[in-house]
């Protein structure tokens, strides 16, 4: 499998995840609606190890965590509690982006150990955006980026 298979995973099961779990509606961003480069975004990670190795990261507007949650969780966006579990969200959307992505891209056939999703330095941010998948969220923006 090349980066390009997984890359091709992405663009095709993320949108499709953030709708069905989540209830949120993204498209593609196009290089001149990208965020400025002072965009400030929250980045979580999944390692995953298997017949083939690699890693995974959404970056994500923290406004958009919230809302996450919110869907997810079946309650108002006001509620405190979407504040408090906004990261977690986003990890668990990870999460199935992952599982959904190795199974595009392998097939059903191949096992994967995924790791635990954990919070990313923002330093990895630079590098990430060069690489990455832009999408819009609801509006906000978000980077799907992929090593594997």
């Amino acid at each position: 499998m090349s980066k390009n298979e997984m890359t091709q995973a992405m663009e095709l099961v993320a949108p499709r995840i953030l709708e069905e779990a989540a209830f949120i509606f993204s498209e593609t961003l196009d290089a001149a609606a990208e965020p400025a480069d002072d965009w400030a975004p929250v980045g979580v990670q999944l390692r995953w190890e298997g017949p083939s190795n690699g890693s995974m990261r959404v970056w994500a507007d923290p406004a958009l965590l919230p809302v996450l949650a919110a869907n997810m969780l079946g309650i108002e966006e006001d509620d405190p509690l979407c504040m408090a579990k906004g990261l977690d969200a986003a990890k668990e959307t990870l999460n199935m982006i992952v599982g959904n992505c190795l199974t595009e891209a392998w097939g059903p056939g191949p096992v994967f150990h995924l790791n635990i999703p954990e919070t990313v330095s923002a330093e990895l941010f630079a590098s990430d955006r060069i690489d990455g998948i832009w999408l819009s969220a609801e509006g906000r923006a978000m980077l799907l980026w992929c090593d594997a």
